[in-house]
């Protein structure tokens, strides 16, 4: 059983619109004017255009929406590399000024200990008390008054 020449409709499938009714033309063996075949032709053609034409655009604008967040997440590591390299420097300034006072410590305790074994400790040990009774350090009352 043939099917008679009737208008039928031409489902073309590109690019995700598969089942899309582009055109009608007649179908069977006239020819007709040939005009069917070039309309199909040219509609499908705007069509696959127009899909990429809307893929050119949302692949721009991903990429622009992409750029946004690399540059927003690069700012973000700049700015965090920023306050880890500041608190290092507060760290190691921390560090000296720390080693700093061990030095000067030491080379106080060993200016004691070199005066322990001086006859010069005594009266150097009586200063140092009276310097710090004068000021009302600890250790002894305040300065006496007459």
């Amino acid at each position: 059983m043939t099917l008679p020449a009737a208008r039928v409709p031409t489902l073309v499938a590109c690019n995700g619109l598969r089942g899309a009714f582009l055109s009608t033309h007649e179908t069977g063996t006239d020819a007709g004017s040939g005009e069917g075949p070039a309309k199909v032709f040219s509609v499908g053609l705007q069509i696959v255009l127009g899909v990429l034409g809307v893929a050119s655009f949302t692949a721009a604008a991903v990429h622009h929406l992409d750029q946004r967040e690399i540059m927003r997440v690069e700012g973000e590591r700049a700015a965090e590399i920023k306050l880890a390299a500041a608190e290092m420097k507060r760290v190691e300034g921390e560090r000296r000024l720390s080693e700093e006072r061990l030095r000067a410590e030491l080379e106080r305790y060993k200016y004691d200990l070199q005066l322990r074994h001086t006859q010069d400790y005594k009266p150097y040990q009586a200063a140092k008390e009276q310097a710090n009774k004068e000021r009302g350090g600890t250790g002894g009352p305040q300065k006496e008054t007459d």
